[in-house]
């Protein structure tokens, strides 16, 4: 998983709760003003509005900002992370592509004073703090609409497809809560059909057996958006009728540009459940910085906004401070 702060998302950042500050003081790494952000998916539309908030914040704060190049590689995250160890950054807030991998580095920043943080996933063990999202909250949005837009298009039944990313929290939640959300509205509505799929390369094809296997698929449910246009592709390449387009479903989270375009287009791509990127990246240095400084707040939880094709207004805002 939009960018700005007052306008956006019924102002997203001042509704994040601060939960804590951190308990500790400054460490000998804090005289360093260089800071990590390991966001390694550095092809998903999010990434750039979010590395825009976060160079905002560091250049007001006086802080020097290290972005991640790792392009969803495990190895290049871990090399990465392991170089700005060895710099004494200060600070480092990370995206793990795989909790248990990451755990080692915890312990080695720990041991040199640097702070390590957690962003999107609050899984990671003995972290200074973290910047996370509702999914839950966010997953009954876009389940519920789910539902709704069953129980009025399909008479209530559907086939459900899924493309998950359940080794992080994140992803877990986001799908596992909408499913429950859509099945409470539309009990009649079965999961047919799971695959694990994050960005477009990986759905395609999922979607692509997904529908051999099933061609009466009416919902795809995405972890995040960068998937939509996978599944997407995979409907349009069985030439559907202009009905069967209209009961096709498609739905993610963040708030991609390309995602919120497609809905406010009235494609098959329905629904997304988006958040504020510029306002998140901001908050995740600002949250990394806290525990460099040992002030507060260090764990910020930020909420969802649903963008579908009735909220024109909504997703037309977004796309502007996208740019």
């Amino acid at each position: 998983m939009a960018a700005g702060g007052a306008t956006v998302a019924l102002g997203m950042a001042g509704q994040a709760s601060a939960a804590s500050t951190a308990p500790f003081q400054p460490t000998a790494a804090a005289k360093s003003k260089k800071i990590g952000f390991s966001q390694p998916d550095t092809s998903a539309s999010i990434w750039q509005p979010l590395m825009v908030g976060a160079r905002e914040a560091a250049a007001k704060r006086g802080y020097e900002l290290l972005e991640s190049h790792a392009n969803s590689q495990l190895d290049a995250q871990l090399s990465e992370i392991e170089t700005w160890i060895a710099e004494g950054v200060a600070g480092i807030i990370v995206l793990p592509l795989d909790n248990r991998s990451l755990q080692p580095l915890i312990v080695k920043a720990h041991q040199s004073g640097i702070r390590f943080l957690d962003y999107s996933d609050n899984a990671l063990p003995n972290v200074d703090g973290w910047v996370i999202f509702n999914n839950l909250q966010g997953a009954r949005l876009v389940g519920t609409y789910a539902g709704q837009w069953v129980n009025e298009t399909l008479g209530g039944k559907a086939e459900v497809a899924l493309l998950t990313h359940e080794i992080q929290l994140t992803g877990h939640q986001r799908i596992q809560g909408a499913v429950a959300a859509l099945q409470k509205i539309a009990p009649g509505t079965k999961v047919v059909a799971q695959h694990e799929g994050v960005l477009s390369p990986e759905t395609l094809p999922a979607a692509q057996a997904m529908l051999e296997a099933h061609p009466n698929i009416n919902i795809f449910i995405c972890i995040a958006d960068e998937g939509c246009d996978g599944c997407l592709h995979a409907f349009l390449q069985t030439h559907p009728s202009e009905l069967r387009k209209k009961e096709m479903f498609i739905c993610g989270f963040d708030g991609s540009a390309p995602v919120i375009q497609a809905i406010l287009a009235g494609s098959p791509i329905r629904a997304t459940g988006a958040l504020d990127a510029v306002a998140i990246g901001a908050a995740s240095v600002n949250a990394t910085i806290n525990a460099v400084q040992g002030t507060g707040p260090t764990e910020i939880n930020f909420p969802y906004v649903l963008v579908n094709y009735q909220t024109q207004e909504l997703g037309k805002r977004l796309l502007k401070e996208l740019g």
